[in-house]
């Protein structure tokens, strides 16, 4: 039946439903919009890449306890890389970018100061741990990405995140060489934008900036 005729399809119990259109809310190219989100550390993977390159890969869910954030439970991802010619501080992280891990602790507001025996200690303690990442867009290959420019403390120190399962465990640090059992995180990407592949040429030994 031709809208106009009769009853109009679009209704709820008989009352007619209206809106405002807002294109500013559409997808664009799949990405979410560039902009800060509230997110929590719920794993972090050390990956290679098919040309051989290392990253610790973060797996950042989009907090839903934050009034006015949308995209809650969806996936965000970040790689700090392990650098090719690495400083005496490098070393120290098993290769990888030290000023980055730092500020990565810093955002998820780890004190200062603290000892760790290994990157999984270090690694351990990041995770469940809320920060604020600012996302922007950036194109290659042609295609657009989401990359994750900066990351800072959260506005929203006080956490009541509702996950969709359990939460994740507090050992959710996994690496490929020693075998660490990857769990199962209780929110699943959107897609599989920012993965180690997508970006290998793309980020080099300086990486994100923070």
């Amino acid at each position: 039946m031709p809208l106009g005729r009769g009853r109009s399809k679009f209704t709820n119990g008989g009352i007619k439903m209206g809106f405002k259109s807002n294109q500013s809310e559409a997808f664009q190219n799949g990405l979410k919009p560039e902009g800060d989100y509230e997110c929590i550390i719920t794993a972090i993977e050390e990956r290679t890449t098919k040309k051989g390159s290392v990253g610790l890969n973060f797996t950042l869910v989009i907090r839903n306890d934050v009034q006015g954030q949308k995209y809650g439970n969806s996936c965000l991802f970040h790689t700090i890389w392990k650098k090719h010619e690495p400083n005496e501080n490098d070393m120290q992280v098993e290769g990888y970018n030290f000023a980055q891990l730092m500020a990565m602790g810093k955002a998820a507001k780890l004190p200062d100061g603290k000892e760790y025996d290994s990157l999984k200690a270090y690694c351990t303690d990041l995770l469940n741990k809320c920060i604020r990442v600012d996302l922007t867009h950036e194109e290659w290959n042609g295609k657009e990405q989401e990359r994750i420019n900066f990351v800072n403390p959260t506005k929203y120190p006080e956490c009541k995140h509702k996950f969709k399962s359990s939460a994740p465990k507090a050992d959710s640090f996994a690496t490929k060489q020693t075998g660490f059992a990857t769990p199962k995180t209780n929110t699943q990407a959107d897609s599989a934008i920012g993965s180690l592949e997508d970006f290998e040429d793309v980020l080099t030994d300086d990486g994100v900036p923070f």
